[in-house]
Order: C-alpha cells, then structure tokens, then sequence
C-alpha cells in the first residue's frame, strides 16, 4: 500500500463584525439623522449646508453597507507552507499571502510573553483573525527575504492547524 509523509490540513474561519464597526455605523446613522434633522429646521442658507452633508453620509452609509459582506478568511496548510485565503461571500476568492516554513520566526498565542516582543515593533500587519472572542487568536511573524523586510499575521487557527505547523516548526510555536 501507498504511504504518505505529506501534511495538509485546511481551516477556515468567518469573521464577526467588531464592536468598532458597529459603533462606526451607528454614529454615521446619528449623523445622518442630525443632519437630516438641521435641513427640516433651517430657513436660511445654511439648509443647503445640511443638505449636503446628509447627502454626503447617506452615501458612506450605503457603501459601509454594502462593503459589509460575509467574509471568511481559508488556511491551508500544505507540507509547511501556509496559505491564506479571503473567501468574501462564499464567491469571490483572493489569495493573500503564503508563508514558507523557512520564513517563518514565531507562531504565538495573543497576550503570551512572545507575542509581546512584537506588540509595538512596526511590522507589516495582515489581519486575517475572526476578531470573535471565543477563539484564540494567534501571531505569525516571519522574514520576506525577497523583499527584506519581517511581516506578522493576526490569524485565529484550530488546534489541528498548530499541530501541523509544529510538524515543521517545533521551536517557533507558542500555544497559550
């Protein structure tokens, strides 16, 4: 029989609306009402001031709520590369990044001492976490060497993924 020394595990997670988008969308409502509100009032030019700008947050509405779609974020892990996937509403897929084992410095579970090294380190930053609060949110920093430069990655992977990695990577995993 065909044996197989080869890894790969495929994640996905979906991303939960932060209590800074909604609270963004609620004061942009406010201020669309307040200005609507000034508009009905006025008598003067200063309507037509209203006007505008109720016209103006009315259309940064719209789009908040249209750009608001369901959004995944895929992991696939594949013999010690690491690729990550934007899936935003199930159809429209676009690669974001692909990290080589070789690339890689540290995998580290949020809030752990080693992934406080790189709290305040201006560092490329792709957000790629669920941003929900049951899940454990992880660190990736790793070199570019094409580029020369170090990038992190907020991500939020399952205990399979970790296990795969650490395959591969034994050292540089933190689990919190």
């Amino acid at each position: 029989m065909f044996e197989s020394n080869d890894t790969f595990v495929e994640d996905s997670v979906k991303v939960v609306e932060t209590a800074q988008d909604k609270t963004r969308k609620l004061g942009l409502m406010a201020m669309c009402l307040v200005s609507l509100g000034g508009f009905t009032v006025m008598n003067n030019h200063l309507k037509y001031i209203f006007l505008i700008v109720f016209i103006v947050m009315m259309i940064i509405d719209l789009i908040l709520i249209v750009n608001n779609k369901n959004v995944e974020y895929e992991y696939d892990y594949t013999n010690g590369s690491l690729s990550i996937a934007k899936i935003i509403d199930n159809s429209k897929r676009k690669e974001l990044l692909t990290v080589e084992s070789a690339q890689l410095k540290m995998v580290a579970a949020m809030g752990t001492n080693e992934s406080l090294k790189y709290d305040h380190v201006k560092l490329k930053t792709y957000d790629c976490s669920a941003h929900n609060e049951e899940l454990k949110d992880y660190i990736l920093v790793a070199h570019n060497e094409e580029k020369g430069y170090d990038f992190k990655v907020l991500f939020t992977p399952s205990d399979k993924l970790l296990t795969a990695m650490e395959r591969y990577n034994k050292r540089d995993i933190y689990r919190g």
